[in-house]
This record gives structure tokens, C-alpha cells and sequence, in this order.
């Protein structure tokens, strides 16, 4: 926070993202324009969102009211007689050009240290953050502990996904984190399989990748159960998988990297001979979006840092047969990771 402050101090920022937007301010909208001038916060939001923004921004922003950008800018340059603002490096070309249009001799610079200083601190959490994230959790986990009453031969991976959201929100989810996937059979080998109108069969995996929304925050969590029973070769799949995400849970702590992370869950299936079968990385950081920075993977050599939740999620695809994918948000602590997921992971056998 302290380098924000101080590129805050020497710069005035125009934040375009919906989701720094949000974070810097407090309130969500699909459109508006914050401003940071010379310490001060300026939301633009237009007439739909005004009354609900006065009463969600942060205590330290003022809200406007938007009508052309064009005129909250000429607004902007005769109440501060600013020569340059900064923007977000990862908005598009197309809205880069209309806003350095709009502001004429004005400069509009986008800024990668901007970008990535917002990533940065966005990936440490909060107390309050944390809250929102364990809220969301609880709503996911609530729906998992009704889902396994539902799951029965018969029903359908479609049927699977709308009653795990239809539970979520009944708990109090804001929404979902992102689409549900609920795969079942031969289907559980697609790590981000769409649920179809495949019905369940005793002795199928059922695997559910879910999250519920808080406050603006996402949460995620996977689970694969068995209907009927589970073959020996099941069984041996998922105890390698929940072992692999044992060891990697285990070596979480603030200065380890995404890559030894990685690693530590990697080798665990290398040994038990499914290597080439986990095919995506350990995990990844989860807040605002569902995918954030960090990444637990062999191409993120940076450390992990005391704030930091990500995911623990190894899995094993074995393409015409099964897989398995279990997953667990954790925190990043000095001297470890605290599990944030209370959800059982020891194989659950529906009969």
C-alpha cells in the first residue's frame, strides 16, 4: 500500500476496470470513471447507479453524476488544471484512443506499473475481504451438504448445476463466482467440463467446481463423489489426488513460490504414475475475480506473501475413463496456510 500511496502522490489516475473501480471505491456499477486527483476520489456513475452509489462508495469518495464523459472531463481539467492523468495499462486500445480524444491536450498515459501495482494489492486480503470470502464459502458448502441428498442415478448433470446454484442463492449468495460445472461419468476427464443432460449411473465420479458470490468476493471450491460404488482404480485416483493436495497444502507459507507449490503437488502424482494426466496448474489467487494473481504454478517463481488466498486444486484425467479434481481455498499465513474449506474431501460413496 505504502508504494500506491506514493505513486498516488506524484500521479492523478483515471480507473476504467470494473473491478478496480470497485475495489478502489467500494461500488460496482458496468459503467463509470473513477478519478484520483491529488488525493481526491471522484466516481462518475450515470443515473442509473447514482442514488445507490451515494449510499455504497467508500466514505472517502464523491459521487458525480455522469452524463457525457466528455463533460465530467472538461470538469475535471478546469477544477484541478491537470496536464496528464494515468490509466489502467489492460483496457482496450479502442478506449485508450476515445478517452484521449475526449480529454484533447489533456496526455493520457496507460501505465503496466498501474496494472500491476493494482494486481499486487489486490492479492493481499483483508480482514473485511477475508470475511466476505469466508461468507461466500459458507453458502457453497451449504449448498454441497444438499447436494449429496440430490445426487442419485437417474439425474442429470444439468439438473446437478441448477440445484447446487438454486441452493447457493438460497443461502444468501449474491450470485455464482462462475459457471457451475457438474460432470459425471467418462465427462469428470474434462476439467472444465459443461454439465450436459448425461444422466448419473452407479459407479460413475460426479465432480462439482462451484463458488458463491459475497459482498463482491468469489469463493471456489471442487468435490468428486461416487455414486453406488467406486472400482479400486477410482479409489487409487482419488487417494493419490487428495494426497497431492495434502502436500501442497502442507509446504503453503509466505515466501514459498507459485512454482514450489506447484511442484509439490505435481510430484506426488508423477510418483504414483499419472503424471501426464494432470494437466492444468495447482491453483490460483481468488477475491474480486475468481482467477487472480497468484498462480501456483511452475511458471510463477514469485513468493507467496502473508495475505495472499489461493487454490489448492491437483486433479488427475484419465480421457474414456474418469477423473478427479479436489479443491480448497487457503490462506497465506507467516508460518503456514489456514484451510478456509470445511467441506469433507475423504471419498463419499452415494448409495
Amino acid at each position: 500500500m505504502d508504494n500506491f500511496s506514493d505513486f498516488l502522490s506524484k500521479n492523478n489516475l483515471l480507473i476504467i476496470t470494473e473491478v478496480n473501480r470497485f475495489y478502489l471505491s467500494g461500488f460496482r456499477s458496468s459503467l463509470g470513471y473513477l478519478f484520483i486527483i491529488k488525493g481526491k476520489k471522484l466516481l462518475y456513475v450515470d443515473g442509473r447507479y447514482i442514488e445507490a452509489a451515494r449510499d455504497g462508495v467508500n466514505p472517502d469518495v464523491t459521487v458525480r453524476l455522469l452524463g457525457k464523459l466528455s463533460d465530467a472531463a472538461d470538469e475535471i481539467k478546469k477544477e484541478f488544471g491537470i496536464s496528464e492523468i494515468i490509466t489502467e495499462a489492460d483496457i482496450s486500445v479502442r478506449e485508450s484512443e476515445r478517452i484521449k480524444q475526449i480529454f484533447e491536450d489533456t496526455k493520457i498515459r496507460p501505465s503496466v506499473e498501474l496494472s500491476d501495482m493494482l494486481i499486487n494489492l489486490r492479492s493481499y486480503k483483508t480482514e473485511r475481504e477475508i470475511e466476505h470470502i469466508l461468507k461466500a464459502q459458507s453458502f457453497a458448502e451449504k449448498a454441497f451438504e444438499n447436494i449429496l441428498n440430490f445426487i442419485r442415478p437417474g439425474v442429470t448433470e444439468r439438473e446437478i448445476a441448477i440445484e447446487l446454484e438454486h441452493k447457493m442463492l438460497l443461502a444468501g449468495a449474491e450470485g455464482m463466482s462462475f459457471h457451475t460445472i457438474a460432470v459425471s461419468g467418462v465427462n469428470t476427464s474434462k476439467p472444465h467440463g459443461v454439465p450436459t443432460d448425461k444422466k448419473v449411473e452407479n459407479g460413475d465420479f460426479v465432480t462439482m467446481d462451484f463458488g458463491a458470490v459475497s459482498g463482491g468476493y468469489c469463493s471456489d471450491m471442487t468435490r468428486t463423489v461416487a455414486v453406488g460404488y467406486a472400482t479400486d482404480d477410482m479409489i487409487e485416483v482419488y487417494e493419490t489426488v487428495l494426497s497431492a493436495q495434502d502436500s501442497a497444502i502442507k509446504i503453503l507459507k509466505a515466501g514459498v513460490s507459485g512454482r514450489e507449490a506447484d511442484a509439490a503437488a505435481r510430484n506426488v502424482i508423477e510418483a504414483a504414475g499419472y503424471g501426464k494426466y494432470f494437466t492444468h496448474s495447482t491453483g490460483h489467487g481468488v477475491g474480486l475475480e475468481i482467477h487472480e494473481y497468484p498462480n501456483l504454478s511452475y511458471l510463477n517463481e514469485r513468493k507467496l506473501r502473508r495475505g495472499n488466498i489461493v487454490t489448492v486444486e491437483p486433479g488427475i484425467y484419465i480421457e474414456g475413463m474418469f477423473g478427479v479434481r479436489i479443491e480448497d481455498m487457503v490462506k497465506i499465513e507467516e508460518n503456514g496456510a489456514r484451510n478456509l474449506t470445511d467441506s469433507q474431501k475423504n471419498l463419499i460413496i452415494i448409495k
